[in-house]
């Protein structure tokens, strides 16, 4: 494509309107707010462990991008806050399992219903192919965002 300043122009101002809207959406609940000072890195994490299920502090800080040390503080938060439970891995005493607590299950479910509801509705209103080519060209995007691709 020759002409790509028209796209930018019509696109650049949309992805800020994403993520304002996705934050807003993404609104830490009464119950999470009660437990603590808890923000959208706390919600990261625990959506994180909602989806990819109880994963090791090096695991959870490269799936939301954090270092093993912010994560590890992200974690130790959410332990305090009763959201989360950490183990020790049967098979490696060193490495640390988090897990989603009893109590903090509901309330994840909850919020990646209201995530997703939107996505479910948009993706719906296309067929399979336009579904497809928006996936793949999403996660592309994403790739140039975090600098994972060459630029053409």
């Amino acid at each position: 494509m020759n002409k790509v300043e028209p796209y930018v122009a019509r696109l650049a101002p949309l992805l800020p309107q994403l993520v304002l809207a996705y934050q807003r959406r993404g609104e830490v609940p009464d119950v999470l707010r009660r437990a603590g000072a808890l923000g959208q890195r706390h919600v990261g994490a625990l959506i994180t462990l909602a989806i990819g299920g109880p994963q090791s502090v090096s695991e959870l800080a490269q799936r939301t991008e954090m270092t093993i040390a912010h994560a590890s503080l992200v974690v130790g938060e959410l332990a305090r806050a009763g959201l989360v439970e950490r183990e020790h891995d049967q098979q490696d005493r060193r490495r640390i399992i988090v897990s989603l607590s009893a109590t903090a299950k509901p309330v994840v479910a909850q919020m990646r219903r209201r995530f997703a509801e939107p996505v479910v509705r948009f993706l719906s209103d296309l067929g399979e192919g336009e579904a497809d080519a928006f996936i793949a060209n999403f996660a592309r995007l994403l790739g140039y965002l975090r600098d994972e691709l060459p630029a053409s």
